[in-house]
């Protein structure tokens, strides 16, 4: 998933900018459920847009469920206690909701969608920590990863056995990429670079991080691996430690970019911003081996996937 470029000159670009920020700092946890909003004043002061445009964008996000506006107090992030819901944290699940539930081996949990600290954070309290990731940049992950780093470097918690993470991302050489590619259906190479480098730059990130962990000594065992899928993925999808699948789907919108060397602006299709809404997944306690469903069969997405079409990457 990729970023916006320069603001667009048009109304409907901007407040998909305002939008895709807001939702990024939603997503990075700049703001946390129950937490208010900048005003409709100051995001206009922010961006420099009209309040429609402001308007806009918060149409967006209450559709999302993302946000509530309180009339007289202004707008917050959905999950806090004045909402009325209680967010449930990784372990709680919600009602199935199904006559045949003992057909159901997994539930959608009731957690704030666009939340991936709380599953992450769980994920590596694991005595073995493995992550299975296919996503546009591995934007969202990177930073994620970062902080649990940091969890164990200073001892909040007890550091794993080993760390094993595969990475399945497009490959920006190829000429077929459904997303990003200009609108008008032309395979430019330069959109393609531009996401190569955030691929690469995320990547990197995340890799150096893990590795981090093995050459300080507090995890024997780490590795990471890279993989690259001739196709542009519709799905991010999270498999943490076999057990739990976070699923988001990438939205295709239009947009535009500048591209060098003379920052010429041009409209394309994409996937904006790092908030693809998460959908969590867990097996139940009580499932038996032939009912894990919908984990499993993630999990033998990406594996099939993963050792069918994807080739190992040279970054």
């Amino acid at each position: 998933m990729t970023n916006h470029g320069s603001a667009a000159s048009d109304g409907r670009r901007q407040y998909q900018r305002v939008a895709d920020d807001l939702l990024k700092g939603i997503n990075s946890e700049k703001w946390r459920p129950g937490d208010r909003l900048p005003t409709q004043e100051q995001l206009v002061e922010q961006y420099g847009v009209s309040r429609s445009t402001v308007n806009e964008a918060l149409r967006i996000l209450r559709e999302k469920r993302l946000i509530v506006t309180r009339q007289g107090s202004g707008t917050f992030v959905s999950g806090g206690p004045e909402d009325g819901i209680t967010p449930s944290g990784p372990g709680v699940a919600a009602e199935a909701g199904h006559e045949d539930d003992d057909v159901w081996a997994v539930v959608s949990e009731s957690v704030p969608p666009v939340l991936l600290k709380p599953y992450l954070e769980e994920a590596f309290e694991a005595t073995e920590v493995r992550l299975d990731v296919f996503s546009m940049t591995t934007e969202s992950l990177a930073a994620r990863v970062s902080d649990q780093k940091n969890r164990i470097m200073t001892g909040v918690i007890k550091p794993p056995r080993s760390i094993r993470a595969r990475l399945m991302l497009p490959d920006c050489d190829s000429p077929h990429l459904a997303i990003p590619r200009p609108v008008d259906g032309s395979d430019d190479p330069r959109v393609r670079r531009r996401l190569k480098g955030i691929l690469q730059s995320h990547a990197t990130m995340l890799r150096e991080a893990l590795f981090e962990l093995l050459y300080q000594g507090f995890v024997p065992e780490v590795e990471v691996e890279v993989r690259l899928v001739p196709f542009s993925p519709q799905m991010k999808l999270y498999i943490l430690n076999r057990r739990l699948a976070l699923q988001g789907l990438y939205v295709t919108e239009e947009g535009t970019i500048p591209l060098p060397p003379d920052r010429e602006e041009v409209e394309i299709f994409d996937a904006y911003g790092t908030g693809a809404t998460l959908f969590p997944y867990r097996a139940s306690a009580d499932a038996t081996p032939d009912q894990v469903g919908i984990v499993r069969t993630f999990q033998a997405f990406f594996d099939s996937n993963w050792d069918n079409l994807a080739a190992r990457a040279d970054f």
